[in-house]
């Protein structure tokens, strides 16, 4: 709906509403807030999806001359006369080179200037002129919203939900599979772990996909699970093929933005074994477009990275799409692929927490549709080491149903270069309340992922996590 409306006002000039701020300043329908403050473009990004104060917005979307014009004119009353640059909304995918703006907005009008080699852009506010500068430097900036939208902001301590787009998909068919799997890791691994994936026991399309490798390659789509171990087998990783450094970032998410240009099938499942970051935070669009197929997306992530910068994006795309983020030495995937979501594909529980130091908190109600085995898989923190969490304790109750628990001490785990334990568990059909117990020994914030899976379809469909 913003971008909808965004390409309305943008080309017709519409005034659509008073900005509700009197401090922002409205351009041809939309809203822009100048934020006095200096951060990095991904700073300055967060800030206005989830600090504005007016609700959730984006770094500025500029898509005419006469937008453009106004904010630097704006820009000069509002950051000084000694101010030059101010980040706005645009950003280039350091591996496919494409543009996008914040809100997926398409980009029709430009205006570059002579220094645009990085990936995050600037307004000039001297001549207007869009460059790149370093992609860490600190900057003033402009964030955009659209007036009419109602805001929903998220209370601090419980997860919200949202809806997949796509009404129209119809979930319960035959599902399709993407094993996808980095070229920087080593053939064994692969091969080994394809091998214990349990899809030769599944009634699915498997896809294949080889990607950080410097020419894109094809997703192959196989029945048979035979045919595609036979297509692993012949396209393992091959490092005349790689990169060959260590800054280039990972195509990972151009390959999940094609399964799901590919398919039509509902409830289709991405698992990747990753390697490299990618050099990208810009996930909106990928993540709109596995919730319109009500898909999700699961990583096996190297503790050893081989490159890129962006370390969060992987676990914040499989945070808003129901699945999970496992960090697991190389060598173990083979073991580890067994508790990814693969022979349970259904979520029926999904929340992604917020959580610091020692504590307690109520998260929102399972509700559980029948009495079967329930995969169980709860990620403490997006990063390594673990060594800072104490002892987390999941439980589920509802008397006088008997409670139930899982309890998570990763010192004592087998793999200490893990961020993830979970279970499997009969649980009878009820609405269960549900709390988390956690001790971590830092004070920063940590998301923890908890997911529930069953290996039925039930006829309805869990909400996103945020």
């Amino acid at each position: 709906m913003f971008l909808k409306l965004f390409l309305l006002a943008t080309l017709l000039g519409i005034a659509i509403a008073a900005c509700p701020d009197s401090n922002d300043k409205e351009i041809r329908g939309f809203c822009f807030k100048f934020v006095v403050q200096k951060m990095t473009y991904n700073d300055a990004r967060n800030w206005c999806h989830y600090q504005n104060p007016v609700g959730p917005s984006y770094l500025a979307v500029v898509g005419n001359k006469e937008t453009n014009n106004n904010l630097a004119v704006y820009a000069r009353s509002a950051f000084g006369a000694s101010a030059e640059y101010f980040w706005i909304g645009l950003s280039r995918n350091g591996s496919s080179g494409s543009l996008s703006w914040d809100n997926g907005f398409p980009v029709i009008y430009t205006n570059f200037g002579s220094h645009v080699g990085n990936n995050y852009f600037t307004e000039k506010i001297s001549n207007t002129k869009w460059d790149t500068p370093g992609d860490n430097e600190k900057n003033y900036f402009v964030c955009s919203y659209d007036p009419t939208v109602q805001p929903v902001t998220p209370k601090a301590t419980t997860p919200t939900t949202t809806t997949a787009a796509n009404v129209n998909c119809q979930l319960g068919g035959q599902q399709t599979v993407l094993f996808a799997y980095s070229n920087d890791l080593a053939p064994s691994v692969v091969l080994n772990t394809f091998s214990n994936s349990y899809l030769n026991e599944q009634l699915v399309t498997i896809a294949i996909s080889r990607f950080d490798t410097r020419q894109p390659q094809s997703i192959m789509y196989f029945s048979d699970y035979i045919q595609a171990y036979t297509y692993v087998s012949s396209h393992l990783p091959d490092s005349t093929l790689g990169f060959g450094d260590s800054t280039t970032g990972s195509n990972v998410l151009d390959v999940i933005n094609n399964f799901y240009n590919d398919i039509s099938s509902c409830g289709s499942v991405v698992m990747v074994l990753s390697k490299r970051y990618p050099n990208t935070m810009d996930i909106s669009s990928t993540v709109a477009k596995v919730r319109q197929y009500h898909g999700m997306v699961n990583f096996l992530a190297s503790n050893a990275p081989s490159g890129g910068t962006q370390s969060r994006v992987l676990f914040d795309l499989s945070s808003r799409t129901n699945g999970i983020y496992s960090i697991e030495e190389d060598a173990t995937f083979l073991h580890f692929i067994g508790w990814m979501p693969l022979r349970e594909r259904y979520p029926i529980y999904a929340v992604n927490v917020k959580v610091s130091g020692h504590g307690s908190q109520v998260l929102p109600p399972m509700s559980v549709p029948r009495d079967v085995t329930y995969l169980i898989m709860v990620s403490l923190q997006s990063h390594l080491p673990i060594s800072n969490v104490q002892s987390a304790k999941l439980n589920w109750f509802n008397p006088p149903f008997p409670q139930g628990a899982l309890s998570m001490q990763p010192s004592e785990w087998a793999y200490t270069n893990s961020n993830s334990g979970g279970n499997r568990r009969i649980i009878d059909p009820a609405v269960y309340n549900m709390t988390i117990d956690y001790i971590y020994t830092n004070t920063d914030v940590e998301t923890m992922q908890i997911r529930f899976y069953s290996s039925f379809y039930t006829n309805s469909w869990i909400p996103y996590s945020n």
